[in-house]
């Protein structure tokens, strides 16, 4: 939230040194107001650093920081009104030279009300500025002094898929785990529950640990190639929906789900015909409520006369999710990656080339110290070497990623991991903008490269001119890559598709605090009643259901702090509700919708 801050911050100073050059405050009879402002705005800037630091676990200053992004939304809110108005003029003027504030203040009708909201916007930046002296800041520079945050420009939960990805692979235990789950897959089990149902066997373990990774190396397991005929992979998630769910998987059988119609029996004879006769391995990724198997696949897979020997395997967060589905115990549980295979794990995210490797070893001490603070993650692991792949090789650098006091940061949640907490303040204003804004988008939803740079573009995280946009947009897509907050999908080339981990989502989502809020399915009802009682910036809704549920157009519009709508999925525009443009304060709609209403922007 910081970070926006100073990039606003920056923006609305931009925009009173213009207004100096052009004598706006002899328009506007405010010449003490605007040289105020200015001033606050250059001291508190010098406070975000520290702000943003203790902005996580400091209740206080959270509160503080609220109350100054307000403002600063406020100021842009303003220059946002100033183009409205302007744009109103028609296109008689040259926009490319064309200040619209400038504009506002020399017409008489708007610069009276510009001065108000401008005095008494000076009067809240008082009043928070007084309050930051209780919180005894340091003045550790601005955002944009900071060169070691900038972006290297030279250098739903995700939706995972069976393709493996081999920087992840390490040590001797995964092909130890590999082997012994392919063994009990592939083993003949002479018992009568081998005959009366499919058997279920299970990985159960925290986030980051490795349980889709150890699926994957089993998925494209030489035996299995060869032991079953049909293999099938299903990303489940915490918000998985029936029908997608059966469509997903008749697409992954090789059937035809699209002339199976939306009616669940429908897609469950496509189902059960595309695997007739098949000894099939269903593999199920991230499972977090068992009625995913119970309620919807376990019936036509039962149905199905699937040859003798088919197989479920489940990777799961819950042994109550295992239990749930009748899995088969013991249940495998991923351990945590001992000292040597996550140094060998961290190795392999930082080295660029053969040259590095006697460096590496060199530093080897500081790094089993940074690993011991990973805690055996392997997500960690791979997040923190994505950071010191942004550092020199040298021990200084190493060192200050080892001593960095956001280790021992102890009111977060005990689920988020400190390592990509560290990894997100290394990030420049920009960049950290960006990477929160990708925790919005609905984790089942394709977006390419160019669809989210565009967006970061309409939001304003990016500057340079016109035709540099895009590329910078690139470099900060390619460097979340390189830190390991993102990752490809082997689904796509180029990477032009990339997911984001559980575990980095939920980070990025509690970061964003009460700035933004996702909602998804039967929760858009409730999320739609909190945004009465908090004041958002930005609001992410998914349907994905079957049936569509009511979205209260007018609840919205009233909402006028909502500067980013994203609506995924099948939202219906209630009858009596006229669709209209918001205020000024919307910069932008992500829509991919099916609505029964057309809204008109």
């Amino acid at each position: 939230m910081v970070a926006v801050l100073a990039v606003l911050a920056s923006y609305i100073q931009h925009m009173l040194v213009n207004m100096a050059k052009e004598e706006v405050h002899i328009l506007l009879g405010v010449t003490r107001e605007i040289d105020k402002m200015g001033v606050k705005l250059g001291d508190l800037k010098n406070f975000l650093t520290d702000a943003d630091r203790r902005n996580i676990t400091d209740l206080s200053v959270k509160v503080w920081v609220g109350e100054l992004r307000d403002a600063m939304y406020d100021a842009t809110n303003i220059l946002d009104l100033c183009q409205l108005k302007a744009m109103e003029q028609g296109p008689s003027r040259d926009m490319g030279c064309f200040n619209p504030l400038l504009f506002c203040m020399r017409t008489p009708l708007h610069a009276h009300d510009i001065g108000n909201r401008i005095k008494n916007l000076n009067k809240r930046l008082d009043d928070i500025k007084a309050r930051s002296a209780s919180f005894n800041f340091i003045n550790l520079g601005s955002y944009e002094d900071d060169g070691s945050k900038k972006a290297s420009f030279g250098s739903s939960t995700r939706e995972t898929s069976g393709a493996l990805d081999g920087s992840g692979l390490v040590g001797e235990k995964i092909e130890e785990d590999t082997k012994n789950l392919v063994a009990m897959l592939t083993k003949e089990y002479q018992t009568q529950q081998e005959y009366n149902r499919i058997m279920v066997f299970a990985i159960v373990g925290v986030g980051g640990i490795g349980k889709t990774t150890l699926a994957q190396k089993i998925f494209n397991n030489d035996i299995i190639q060869q032991d079953f005929t049909k293999k099938i992979w299903l990303s489940v998630n915490q918000d998985f929906d029936e029908i997608e769910l059966l469509r997903r998987a008749i697409s992954e059988a090789g059937g035809y789900h699209h002339i199976a119609g939306n009616a669940k029996a429908q897609q469950e004879r496509a189902l059960m015909e595309a695997l007739k006769g098949h000894r099939t391995l269903l593999i199920m990724d991230d499972v977090w409520d068992y009625r995913a198997w119970e309620g919807v696949l376990r019936t036509p897979l039962l149905n199905a006369a699937l040859a003798h020997g088919s197989r479920v395997l489940i990777t799961t967060r819950h042994d109550n999710v295992a239990r749930g589905m009748m899995a088969e115990e013991p249940y495998h549980h991923i351990n945590k990656l001992d000292p040597g295979d996550a140094w060998l794990l961290l190795k392999k995210q930082v080295v660029r080339s053969v040259n590095d490797e006697p460096q590496l070893e060199m530093l080897k001490d500081i790094g089993m110290g940074i690993i011991e603070k990973c805690d055996g993650l392997p997500l960690a692991v791979k997040v923190i070497g994505g950071l010191l792949r942004q550092k020199n090789i040298r021990p200084v650098d190493w060192e200050n990623v080892l001593k960095d006091s956001l280790w021992s940061v102890s009111q977060m949640p005990k689920e988020l991991s400190n390592s990509i907490y560290l990894s997100y303040d290394d990030l420049g204003p920009g960049l950290k903008h960006c990477f929160l804004h990708y925790s919005l988008l609905p984790k089942d939803t394709i977006f390419l490269v160019g669809d989210i740079v565009g967006m970061w573009i309409s939001e304003g995280f990016l500057h340079g001119t016109s035709r540099d946009l895009e590329e910078i947009g690139k470099e900060y897509y390619d460097e979340l890559i390189q830190r390991n907050l993102i990752e490809p999908n082997k689904r796509y080339i180029d990477h032009v598709v990339c997911n984001m981990h559980d575990v980095v989502r939920s980070f990025a989502q509690y970061v964003a605090g009460n700035e933004a809020l996702v909602g998804h399915n039967s929760e858009i009802g409730i999320m739609l009643n909190k945004l009465n009682s908090q004041k958002l910036i930005r609001l992410s809704l998914q349907n994905k259901g079957s049936e569509s549920n009511d979205l209260e157009w007018c609840s919205l519009q009233a909402h006028t702090s909502l500067r980013t709508l994203i609506l995924v999925g099948h939202v219906k525009i209630s009858e009596g509700c006229k669709p209209q443009a918001f205020g000024a304060t919307l910069h932008l709609i992500v829509a991919h919708i099916d609505c029964g209403k057309e809204i008109k922007p």
